[in-house]
């Protein structure tokens, strides 16, 4: 399937309503499962309406995981219903189900709202983006620092496949030097992922530094071009509204459908 390609207009309508599903979404009570897949469920239609398939959208939603490990701890230090408690090694442990629904809760709704995000800036590209956000009176600042933001983040995914291709290329022998298997241990596949990413963080920072000093002489002046503004949607009031029942009914499944 080709690559889904953003599209320059009047964005204010998609903004906010990205901006208020996701809040929606946070707000879910916990436990709100039935709610968090209706949620769920709404941006996957609006992901197949532009082109992305479900399950490619659910991918790359997981992204958001790593940063949600945090919230694992908390499974272990609540102190309420119990579910297993035990030993191992020297340590006790005890799983609380209030822990595993915070916990869980928190991965859901990270998850889900990375892909409402992910649906926004594929459908909308990164200048209309930032003209929405000028619009709707955000500090130029904030909404400079959006637009780089998401045309830098290109950059680094572009970036981190090139460094890939060529890991593969120099990976081509399954067996190493001595004729030993590579990649079989967790260590050595977890020194191989640390070095790709420090090796990216490091080119990522010479990477913005050479565009800022690129920037600095074409004279740039901190507030990002946009070029001719888009006509403004004569529907906006309409899609906010619509947009406003929908995030209403996202609200109330979570408050009146059963909570696990």
């Amino acid at each position: 399937m080709n690559r889904v390609q953003p599209r320059s207009f009047d964005a204010r309508a998609a903004v906010v309503a990205t901006l208020m599903f996701i809040v929606t979404v946070a707000l879910l009570p916990l436990g709100a499962y039935l709610a968090m897949l209706i949620s769920w469920i709404a941006v996957a239609v609006a992901g197949a309406l532009i082109g992305i398939p479900p399950m490619r959208l659910a991918r790359r939603g997981g992204i958001a995981l790593p940063f949600v490990v945090a919230a694992l701890p908390i499974v272990f230090l609540r102190t309420d219903e119990i579910v297993w408690s035990g030993a191992i090694g020297p340590l006790d442990l005890s799983i609380s189900g209030a822990g595993i629904r915070i916990a869980l809760s928190a991965v859901l709704k990270a998850w889900v709202s990375v892909q409402a995000s992910i649906v926004l800036v594929t459908y909308v590209d990164a200048p209309a983006i930032v003209t929405a956000l000028r619009r709707l009176r955000l500090p130029e600042a904030l909404a400079t620092s959006a637009g780089l933001t998401i045309r830098y983040l290109e950059l680094l995914r572009d970036e981190a496949r090139r460094m890939i291709r060529a890991r593969t290329s120099r990976s081509a022998s399954p067996l190493g030097v001595g004729r030993e298997r590579v990649g079989g241990s967790i260590g050595w596949r977890a020194r191989t992922t640390g070095n790709l990413v420090g090796a990216l963080f490091l080119r990522a920072y010479a990477r913005a530094q050479r565009i800022e000093e690129a920037a600095v002489s074409r004279g740039a002046t901190g507030s990002l071009s946009v070029g001719t503004l888009p006509s403004p949607d004569s529907r906006l009031t309409v899609k906010v509204l619509a947009s406003l029942l929908l995030v209403t009914a996202i609200w109330l499944c979570g408050a009146l459908l059963p909570r696990l």
